[in-house]
């Protein structure tokens, strides 16, 4: 198994913390910019996005939560949804909800407008973060120790991109609760070997 990532990409980030908290050997990651038409994640996946992860049989899997899903049946335990599935999986949604925003904000900043976060879409995915990361704070995923649940994982990493791409917008709010949250797993090496940085 390898997987294919970028050292910015919130979605590669969460399906290389799943893989770590089941125990998966990350050793044959590659850091790869999808931007730049890379020949190996062209030929696994033409959408030329992370993660992709090839299976030791050689499928390539193209999808953030696919690979959590295939995570999750090759390794039951520890279950990422924990014991309250359908609420672990309403809070993970609502997070990725929010990181496809912020995704869009910077995709559309890079590549079609710099003033792209000014312009009507650009408004409303901005709208989606500031009511989406309101939603989480006021009910922050549940975590004592131990594996982190899907909702956990999201949030986190949610939070992360925050810091990563728009920590000086005047928009962005305190989130207290969600920043005691993210010190609770800091240090497990699954988060910590992930943390999210900018290319020089």
């Amino acid at each position: 198994m390898r997987i294919l990532t970028n050292t910015t990409s919130p979605f590669a980030r969460i399906a290389r913390i799943a893989l770590g908290e089941k125990g998966f050997d990350l050793g044959r990651t590659e850091v790869v910019n999808p931007w730049s038409d890379d020949a190996t994640l062209r030929r696994l996946n033409p959408a030329m996005r992370v993660p992709t992860l090839e299976t030791d049989e050689g499928l390539p899997l193209t999808d953030s939560m696919l690979i959590v899903a295939w995570a999750e049946r090759k390794v039951p335990d520890p279950p990422l949804l924990g014991s309250d599935p359908d609420r672990i999986a309403s809070q993970a949604g609502l997070a990725m909800g929010v990181i496809e925003a912020m995704a869009n904000i910077v995709t559309g900043y890079m590549q079609i407008d710099p003033n792209f976060a000014e312009s009507k879409v650009g408004l409303k995915r901005r709208r989606t973060v500031t009511e989406g990361f309101q939603l989480i704070e006021a009910d922050v995923p549940a975590y004592a120790d131990g594996t982190p649940s899907l909702a956990v994982i999201t949030s986190v990493v949610a939070l992360d991109y925050l810091a990563l791409r728009f920590a000086k917008e005047p928009w962005v709010e305190a989130l207290p609760e969600l920043e005691a949250l993210r010190a609770k797993v800091a240090d497990r090496p699954a988060f910590r070997s992930t943390e999210p940085s900018i290319p020089s």
